[in-house]
């Protein structure tokens, strides 16, 4: 396995910014790729051997470089203490390993060609917490970007990068707008990119709410996040997936909403953690667990 050198990385975003217009921002209530525990209906599937996971030409994590940000004071213990340790097992398994499948070196259905990317194991990049200038207990997704790109500007996180993946942890009482949709009422997570085109000073990132259920619920939708994140980097809005999006279903789904619910582990040294399986279109179904790292 593979990943793309610094020379490749600078290419690939030259590349990608040069053939993506502007996008226009998405209107109150767009249909998000979003974490919706028990409100995602079983997905119905593909004959066997065909592909249910579309590639659309855009970008994935090749090797995904994960930076843990804790919001503040408040953000819940166990998190705080443990969600490093999981991440650095994470990064290091063989749930990374069956994304491989998921590598960009062929051409979109859509006739995009691919970012010619190899998806291997990552890296755990460290946990900082931050002091936020916006200390709002109702936050909004552009308020949250607004935040990481000023805490990335002022060296209180680490500068980003292609392979960066921001992972973003709420305390309890802040709630988060996307449009009109809020945390813990109609969604439990999500990801996305700053941007809609593919530059250095891109930022992709999680934003992990937390909405109970204690850490077994924060591994589980971080990981339906953290695999969705790689495989599709930039995940625009909508229903009708088209480039710069990466892997989606016809309608837009991801490799992680087709499995909510199915849950198996990631054991890493004497630690066992709660995963989501995702969908693999090598056996066009979710995973069949469980994982192990290294």
């Amino acid at each position: 396995m593979r990943s793309c050198s610094a020379a490749m990385l600078t290419t690939l975003a030259a590349s990608l910014t040069l053939a993506l217009p502007a996008a226009a921002a998405a209107p109150e209530g767009a249909a998000y790729h979003l974490y919706r525990p028990g409100l995602t209906p079983a997905p119905v599937v593909s004959a066997p051997g065909a592909a249910t996971m579309l590639y659309y030409g855009g970008p994935v994590i090749a090797s995904v470089k994960v930076v843990v940000v804790i919001w503040g004071d408040g953000v819940a213990k166990t998190t705080t203490s443990q969600i490093a340790p999981y991440f650095k097992g994470m990064v290091n398994s063989t749930y990374v390993d069956q994304l491989v499948q998921y590598s960009t070196n062929i051409t979109g259905v859509n006739g995009h060609p691919g970012t010619d990317q190899t998806i291997t194991r990552g890296t755990f990049h460290g946990k900082f917490k931050i002091v936020p200038i916006n200390t709002s207990k109702n936050l909004t997704d552009k308020e949250i970007r607004k935040e990481l790109k000023a805490q990335i500007a002022a060296g209180a996180l680490p500068p980003a990068s292609l392979n960066s993946l921001y992972m973003i942890y709420f305390p309890p009482d802040i709630s988060i707008s996307l449009g009109s949709l809020k945390s813990c009422v109609a969604f439990g997570a999500y990801h996305e990119a700053v941007s809609p085109t593919v530059t250095h000073s891109n930022i992709f990132y999680g934003v992990m709410p937390d909405c109970g259920g204690g850490f077994n619920a924060a591994t589980i939708v971080s990981s339906h996040e953290f695999a969705e994140a790689i495989t599709d980097a930039i995940p625009t809005p909508g229903t009708h997936p088209a480039y710069p999006q990466a892997w989606n279903t016809v309608n837009g789904s991801e490799i992680g909403d087709l499995c909510e619910g199915d849950i198996t582990t990631l054991t890493a040294g004497a630690e066992v953690y709660q995963v989501q399986e995702v969908f693999t279109n090598n056996t066009n179904a979710c995973g069949t667990g469980s994982f192990h790292s290294p």
